[in-house]
């Protein structure tokens, strides 16, 4: 039960930060300023600069990582997550058969007699959970940017505001459905997710998704927009095959189940179906589209 983590968090990132410091001190830049872009406290900053370099079998690898951080850091256009991306990507390489992984199997022996391909296996993309669940992540990512770009969605999101999941192939429950966490939410007039997509952000949307692939199997997408009479008919027109419930409910299996009595009506077969809900006394109508991806 030892991770390699364990040698990130004592040798890797100590390193890092020491290094790290004294080069944007070198660069002219204060110790209140080196904490505000570290992400660390003024006294953590003093103590970098005043330790002498820790020894370890990583120094050259984080030498080279300290001087295209520093330049990164100096760059006004350089965003926090590349930052983070290039600390990551060093730290992941150096896992994959390089020195992190040399020392992680030297301090864990019993590693290196099983011939330990954890990290490979993990990061190589060849765990193909871990692949499929990345793929999620960035089909959901790209369907956002989409919808953030357009200047006409808004128009189409409920009161209780949209939302957007899809799931892995064989996802058995919420947790195995990407969603946005706190819904799709309109300012100043445009659709906007303030949240990235999240594995297990959604409960409702998510259930009304793992639900209806008892019927369509081969959806991996919903997304709720609003109910009104014309976006349904905007949604059959460019190919959803809608089916409508007669009485207006908020449950994700009691809509199932509804639907299940019309499954003739519903189009099994159908590639793109969906589901309208309608409204009631202080209930808005909702569309539920479905499709094998969210994009």
């Amino acid at each position: 039960m030892r991770p390699p983590c364990e040698i990130v968090q004592r040798e890797f990132l100590p390193a890092v930060r020491t290094q790290l410091a004294k080069a944007l001190k070198k660069r002219g830049l204060s110790q209140m300023e080196i904490s505000s872009r570290l992400g660390v406290t003024q006294a953590a900053v003093s103590k970098y600069l005043n330790q002498t370099d820790p020894t370890t079998e990583l120094s050259n690898e984080v030498s080279e990582l300290v001087q295209r951080l520093t330049d990164m850091i100096q760059n006004p256009e350089t965003k926090a997550d590349a930052v983070v991306k290039e600390l990551c990507s060093s730290c992941m390489y150096s896992r994959l058969g390089s020195t992190l992984c040399k020392m992680h199997q030297s301090a864990v022996h019993s590693l290196k007699t099983a011939n330990c391909q954890i990290c490979s296996q993990l990061l190589g993309r060849t765990d193909d959970a871990l692949v499929e669940r990345a793929c999620v992540i960035s089909d959901m990512q790209d369907a956002l940017r989409t919808i953030e770009a357009s200047t006409s969605f808004e128009r189409i999101v409920p009161q209780v505001r949209a939302n957007l999941v899809t799931c892995t192939q064989n996802a058995s429950g919420t947790g195995d459905v990407a969603g946005v966490p706190g819904r799709i939410a309109i300012i100043g007039g445009r659709a906007v997710a303030l949240i990235g997509p999240q594995f297990g952000a959604s409960r409702h949307t998510a259930e009304m998704l793992v639900n209806a692939r008892s019927m369509w199997p081969g959806v991996r997408a919903c997304i709720c927009v609003s109910g009104r009479a014309d976006v349904v008919k905007a949604a059959i027109k460019i190919g959803f095959q809608v089916t409508g419930i007669a009485d207006s409910e908020s449950d994700a299996a009691r809509i199932l189940a509804s639907l299940r009595r019309l499954r003739k009506r519903a189009g099994r077969t159908s590639e793109f179906p969906g589901i309208h809900v309608p409204g009631g006394f202080g209930i808005e109508p909702i569309l539920y589209l479905f499709g094998p991806t969210a994009r």
